[in-house]
């Protein structure tokens, strides 16, 4: 035996007893094709906007229209929160990756939403000169108090009375901070600065999510992966807005504590790309955190826009969701109805029934599904709202219509395009194993006629399996499909755990 194989003439009982049919399907990488972009459940005002923005981009509408739902959410942000029952809550922000070749035209159709968020952040900073003005003058201000305030205690001490204390008014005030909706590549001392400033909440938009993947571990120490962890860590509280209070020692006593850290994140990643950057390694609940869309490309050549132009403006609207009031810092509550309420709990029952037929990474975005379809529908509830008459007033509550058509969304729209996305990754351990030998099988020329799972492990040139058992797994697995089955014993002398490979993929007659 050498190189975790056996090259040799089968034994004769082998040769004579027949072999099922060979599946073959098993080591082919093909993905799952695309669900179609289900457009009906947006109103037909945004199903237009959504359908000329993706004209103009040269795009599929669904690299147009789910981005417009991480922007929705991410503006309106800890202003309105839903509340199914009880105490659950959940914020409207969504974690997006559009997933796709460089001549799929992804950035286009995601700058179509992420540059009224631009034009939107200007427009909320027209008074930054006044009050940068107003902090100067506070500023001088509390200089002059506090130099008062000096001088008296000074005369005090002088006549050994008690001196007075400080006067609120010779505190240093703070200094403003730019109003902002998104940014491209914080740091997480600068995230944490945005997000006090910021308290509504805010959209980490980057073209190439692949590069802040990378960078993770960057800042905050020297590059390893202590640091890493810590930037992941921070970035998945983000998703669930809880509170994050940050004791360094630089800061002394001026610790931040902000009462909802808030982010969503949208981006775009190429395929290869995807995997090594997000879906390998260990699952620690970041990947199930984001909705995935890879549509099909356009077919045909490349055309012009049809020139009709967007049916209205998006940066008014996502102003009306900023503007929305926030009492008390504190996000308003939108509660499902009892009907919505209801339903959505049947419908729970339903992804359970996926999950229960899920492992790994599939599962684990599963669990999020829930707390996905809360955050949808407060976002559609608000897309509704902002093409709606006039004097319409905002939600505040969420129907059971609403709440259906995110659900319908999430099982009918976004499972596939998970399954599509993850692929093997989504495959419970012993399959991606197996796939993973398969393949290893079919790259060896010449093949060999016998493996053996100690043997595959030890072998530098192997299938990288890690262990013996996780190898024996896999060759049961493939044996089911016909490509191995157990070897028969020769003697005293010879391993057990061999197993004969089908004669078709030895180009034998079998």
């Amino acid at each position: 035996m050498a190189d975790g194989f056996t090259l040799h003439t089968l034994p004769e009982e082998a040769e004579t007893a027949a072999w099922p049919m060979l599946r073959t399907e098993i080591a082919t990488t093909d993905t799952l094709a695309p669900p179609p972009l289900p457009l009906q459940l947006f109103s037909p005002a945004w199903a237009r906007w959504i359908t000329r923005a993706a004209d103009e981009a040269g795009a599929p509408p669904d690299y147009v229209a789910v981005p417009l739902l991480a922007v929705v959410g991410a503006t309106l942000g800890n202003a309105r929160w839903g509340r199914p029952w009880g105490k659950w809550r959940q914020p409207p922000v969504l974690n997006v990756i559009c997933v796709g070749n460089p001549s799929a035209n992804k950035s286009p159709a995601l700058n179509m939403v992420t540059e009224p968020l631009s034009e939107l952040t200007l427009a909320l900073n027209g008074d930054w000169d006044e009050r940068m003005r107003q902090f100067h003058t506070a500023g001088q201000e509390a200089k002059e108090y506090l130099s008062l305030w000096q001088n008296e205690v000074k005369e005090a001490v002088k006549r050994k009375l008690a001196p007075p204390l400080q006067p609120a008014a010779a505190r240093e005030p703070d200094k403003p901070g730019k109003r902002r909706v998104l940014s491209t590549d914080p740091t997480i001392e600068s995230a944490r600065d945005l997000s006090r400033a910021n308290p509504r909440g805010l959209l980490l938009w980057r073209d190439e999510l692949a590069g802040w993947l990378a960078g993770m571990g960057r800042y905050g120490g020297n590059g390893t992966a202590s640091s890493a962890g810590t930037e992941r860590a921070f970035w998945l509280q983000t998703y669930d807005g809880n509170r994050w209070t940050a004791d360094r020692v630089k800061d002394g006593d001026n610790s931040t504590d902000i009462p909802h850290l808030t982010w969503g994140i949208l981006g775009g990643i190429q395929p290869d790309r995807l995997h090594s950057a997000m879906l390998s390694g260990e699952d620690d609940g970041l990947a199930a955190r984001f909705l995935y869309i890879w549509p099909a490309p356009l077919s045909g050549r490349p055309r012009r826009p049809g020139g009709e132009g967007l049916p209205f403006p998006l940066m008014p609207a996502l102003r009306r969701l900023r503007e929305l009031p926030m009492p008390e810092g504190e996000p308003v509550l939108l509660p499902f109805s009892e009907e919505a309420a209801e339903a959505f709990n049947e419908w729970r029952g339903e992804v359970r029934d996926q999950e229960a037929a899920a492992s790994g990474l599939l599962l684990s975005w599963l669990g999020k599904v829930p707390g996905m379809a809360v955050r949808l529908a407060v976002i559609l509830a608000h897309l509704d709202w902002l093409v709606a008459p006039d004097g319409t007033p905002p939600p505040d509550h969420i129907d059971v219509r609403t709440a259906a058509r995110a659900q319908a969304f999430l099982l009918d729209y976004a499972l596939p395009m998970v399954r599509r996305c993850f692929g093997e990754a989504a495959l419970p351990e012993v399959e991606r194993d197996s796939r993973q030998l398969a393949r290893w099988l079919l790259r060896q020329s010449p093949r060999p006629a016998v493996l053996n799972a100690r043997a595959l492990r030890r072998d530098p040139k192997g299938p990288g399996l890690a262990t013996a058992p996780r190898i024996e797994a896999a060759l049961r697995d493939l044996a089911e499909l016909g490509w191995v089955r157990p070897a028969l014993a020769r003697g005293p002398g010879r391993p057990r755990s061999d197993w004969e490979v089908h004669p078709q993929l030895l180009g034998l007659h079998g």
